[in-house]
């Protein structure tokens, strides 16, 4: 991993030298400028690592592992639990430190009142709420609801402790950080917490991201992790050996496997935690094989998948930096079969039988071979593109008198019509082609979530929930609405989310195709020359709904009257009647739900196209009028020859 960081450096020393070169060349400023930038970035270069998998997954011992040393505590349930960053140290943050992000009055009130509305209950402050909640009958709670309750306890809990923090930041050390972590009535006021730790991984200027889990209630959560499923350079999944994917990772999986073609390389990859479980390799082989298939069945093909033993991996760590002893170490010999009284196994074995040195050996490369070399590949184009416009101007320089006076009327003649063709090029075309794109994808939306009407009805109303057990079956019937609802909500919510980064990719192409016509038009007009590539844009995700409009409610409650008892519905024809008529009553406000979804996107869109272009025609113009400044400068004998020679020379030199 030192190649990572190293490569960088000596990229960017490159681009601050070329900068330094060219900066007094006629024509060549904002190139200089433009360089010392890039260069600044890749010597601060961050790699992100986003972190996902359900709560009991095992992410915070896989996130030890990679780090090497008890970092993380096992986090509360995952109602509670903040987002975890770790970073790597600077100076106003040296190692050890940890930062807790509290959450505002206003967003804490709302997590609460939106818990305490699973349970039908309204109301209008934080304080009335914490009030209410001491009127809920525990006995009636449905299997879906208690997170929310369990929420709701540790805001009370902890209100008295946390009260005078809301709304600001701590600076705490790591044992109050494993409090905000591990404690449910301190984690459920915290919005996000940063610790500062010098390892292996974050010295490289990597910052790991350990989420809350696809399981979240948090429903800001949702939007968070689309956020660092779309932008993280590296998005870790982690399941554990025996536990079958439950809803909340089927629907996180999903949403992965709709936006994986989006990105421009393959980033994900996927970790079968405590695969030491297996009785045999074939056991082992069993379950990557069905791990595959659960993918597959979500949309993402061809997955790496590693099973791998993060408690294993830690010991074999510890081992190696001298921290093992006691009870650790016995149970490191139990792992590796190493006699007592004997020699460990070496640090790099146990790395190797805990399954994470080939994930590290991939991963390792994926960062270094792909992420790295597309981010010099970028320098050493800007780098050769200093080089030709060089080698321009000797050659302009090197020209008659005569021949340069001829050439110069060519030039102004050049320039003018250059900066013309930028303004006249007509983008009507791509602007239809963005909102057809739009259209098609939202219709195929709709479809794809009626596709899934019964499935997502079977997980709402399903035997676990809806049963004669002494609780208000009209309730319960409420409890699966709702639930099923809030489950058509998420999906369409994601499935917006998904159409949103698509839509960006799509523009990103139509501003890609505009760059290289223009080039194209412009070669013949700038002899030599070559643009800077475009740039693709990071367009902010819009917010959408949480929940469906209330049309058709009528409708809804209607359907639930269909219900006669559960031997009806589950041995009869029942759920079958019922599932049909909610289907129908479901099509006004889901249709509704994308309308609206519909017009945000198009607000979004259209002023980010519009802004593009408008981006695009001034940064194009800009590299005319500096490429036009330098051919006068060198056909006015104003370009100091010998000193452009050594210039040349020298960018050569720094040319891959």
């Amino acid at each position: 991993m030192n190649q990572l960081k190293q490569k960088l450096l000596e990229t960017a020393q490159a681009c601050k030298q070329v900068s330094d070169t060219i900066s007094d060349v006629p024509g060549m400023l904002a190139q200089a400028k433009a360089m010392r930038e890039r260069a600044g970035r890749l010597e601060a270069n961050r790699f992100t690592v986003a972190l996902f998998g359900a709560f009991s997954a095992g992410k915070s011992s896989f996130a030890n592992a990679l780090m090497g040393d008890l970092i993380l505590p096992v986090s509360p349930n995952p109602t509670t639990a903040a987002i975890n960053k770790i970073m790597p140290p600077d100076e106003q943050y040296p190692h050890g430190t940890v930062r807790v992000v509290l959450k505002s009055h206003a967003v804490l009130e709302q997590d609460v009142l939106r818990s305490l509305a699973v349970f039908g209950i309204q109301e209008s402050g934080l304080d009335q709420a914490l009030a209410a909640l001491d009127s809920i009958d525990v006995t009636q709670i449905a299997a879906t609801a208690k997170p929310h309750y369990t929420f709701l306890k540790a805001v009370k809990k902890g209100m008295a402790d946390m009260e005078a923090h809301i709304g600001s930041e701590l600076i705490v050390d790591m044992q109050a950080f494993k409090g905000f972590v591990a404690k449910e009535e301190k984690a459920c006021f915290a919005d996000y917490i940063e610790l500062y730790y010098s390892c292996p991984l974050t010295d490289q200027g990597i910052v790991l991201v350990d989420t809350p889990g696809a399981d979240s209630i948090n429903a800001r959560h949702t939007g968070v992790a689309f956020e660092y499923m779309k932008n993280a350079d590296v998005v870790l999944f982690v399941t554990y050996y025996n536990h079958a994917f439950a809803q909340a990772d089927r629907e996180f999986l999903m949403q992965m496997g709709r936006v994986k073609e989006t990105f421009e390389l393959d980033k994900m990859f996927f970790l079968v935690n405590a695969a030491d479980l297996a009785a045999s390799e074939e056991e082992l082989a069993g379950v990557v094989a069905h791990v595959e298939k659960n993918l597959l069945a979500c949309g993402i093909r061809l997955p790496r998948i590693y099973p791998i033993s993060s408690q294993t991996a830690l010991l074999a760590r510890m081992h190696g930096a001298g921290k093992l002893a006691g009870s650790a170490e016995k149970l490191y010999r139990q792992r590796t079969g190493a006699a007592e009284g004997g020699e460990l196994m070496p640090m790099e074995q146990g790395l190797q039988l805990s399954g994470i040195a080939a994930f590290e050996r991939d991963f390792n490369r994926f960062i270094l071979e792909e992420l790295t070399q597309m981010a010099v590949d970028a320098a050493q184009g800007e780098i050769k593109r200093a080089y030709d416009m060089l080698g321009e101007w000797l050659t302009l320089a090197k020209e008659g008198e005569s021949a340069r006076q001829a050439h110069k009327e060519a030039a102004e003649a050049a320039r003018r019509q250059a900066l013309q063709l930028v303004a006249d090029l007509s983008v009507a075309s791509e602007e239809r082609d963005l909102a057809k794109e739009q259209e098609e994808l939202l219709y195929y939306v709709k479809q794809r979530l009626f596709f899934r009407f019964n499935e997502l009805f079977a997980y709402a109303f399903n035997p676990a929930v809806l049963k004669e057990d002494g609780r208000s079956i009209k309730q319960a019937l409420q409890d699966c609405l709702q639930e099923l609802t809030r489950s058509i909500s998420y999906d369409l919510g994601q499935e917006l989310r998904a159409t949103s980064l698509r839509l960006e990719k799509f523009l990103n192409k139509l501003g890609a195709s505009l760059a290289k016509e223009w080039e194209k038009s412009l070669a013949p007009l700038m002899h030599g020359a070559t643009l800077s590539p475009y740039v693709h844009r990071q367009i902010q995700t819009p917010d959408f709904a949480d929940e469906l409009p209330a049309t058709g409610e009528a409708q809804l409650q209607a359907s639930l009257k269909l219900f006669k008892n559960t031997k009806d519905f589950f041995e009869q024809d029942g759920k079958t009647v019922m599932r049909e008529s909610l289907e129908k009553a479901m099509q006004q406000p889901v249709s509704e739900y994308l309308q609206a979804g519909a017009q945000i996107l198009t607000d979004c869109f259209t002023a980010a196209f519009a802004d593009m272009v408008a981006d695009e025609r001034s940064r194009i113009s800009e590299q005319i009028e500096e490429y036009f400044t330098g051919v006068f400068a060198a056909l006015d004998m104003k370009i100091d020859m010998e000193a452009l020679h050594s210039k040349h020379a020298a960018v050569e030199r720094l040319l891959a």
